[in-house]
């Protein structure tokens, strides 16, 4: 097997550990539904790579084509921005504008990450499918970052809901990092750069169940 093939076997393992984790620990009566959003988003993963690693061996080629595989690594990003969105973020934000500057400032990351797409894919010489599939990565990862550095940097509130999951956010952030990082990886049809990021992705997503789960417990510990 080449190692391109055996990077995307590494993260398709290492998600499904996280999910099956995730689906034994959250999937149960009276436990929080944001921890299952964000089991949700690692199995999206899980399958998402696993149908490239399928595909990778009876074609033989992920490069230059949209396939099923992309639709996991969106589905993730809409299950961690969905996670954070609305009541989650109603838990630290209150609308009060004490807090206006920690609702403006994360902006700044979502706005970078669509300015680098239009600089580097949308007046790229790219296909008209490169430039789709990273758009959308690019935004669906563009909102789900403001809300993961929006909770990172927000100040503690009661019963320390976000400073219990300021590692998931640091995470999640990551991940984030890297969908877009591995679209252009894609893009560019670098098999190195992307062999990287898989490695690193896989190591995000062993540790994304982990890691909230212990933020909850800890949050439950203090309410």
């Amino acid at each position: 097997m080449t190692l391109f093939l055996l990077s995307n076997v590494f993260v398709c393992v290492c998600a499904y550990v996280s999910f099956i984790y995730g689906t034994h620990k959250f999937f149960q009566p009276k436990k929080a539904v944001y921890s299952q959003m964000i089991t949700l988003a690692v199995g999206c993963t899980a399958f998402g790579k696993l149908f490239q690693v399928v595909r990778l061996l009876t074609v033989g080629e992920i490069f230059n084509e949209f396939q099923l595989g992309l639709l996991g690594m969106i589905g993730s990003l809409v299950f961690l921005f969905s996670a954070n969105f609305g009541v989650m973020d109603s838990l630290a934000d209150d609308g009060s504008p004490d807090f206006r500057k920690y609702r403006i400032l994360p902006l700044a990351l979502p706005a970078a990450e669509i300015a680098l797409y239009v600089i580097f894919f949308l007046l790229g010489e790219f296909s008209v499918l490169v430039k789709v599939t990273a758009g959308a990565i690019t935004f669906f990862a563009a909102g789900a970052s403001y809300f993961n550095l929006k909770h990172l940097i927000f100040p503690d509130v009661a019963f320390g809901v976000i400073r219990c999951l300021k590692n998931y956010n640091a995470l999640a952030l990551v991940f984030e990092f890297l969908c877009i990082a591995q679209a252009a990886a894609y893009g560019f049809e670098n098999e190195t750069a992307s062999i990287t990021i898989d490695v690193l992705t896989g190591i995000v997503m062993l540790l994304m169940t982990p890691v909230v789960g212990r933020g909850i417990k800890k949050w439950k510990t203090r309410t």
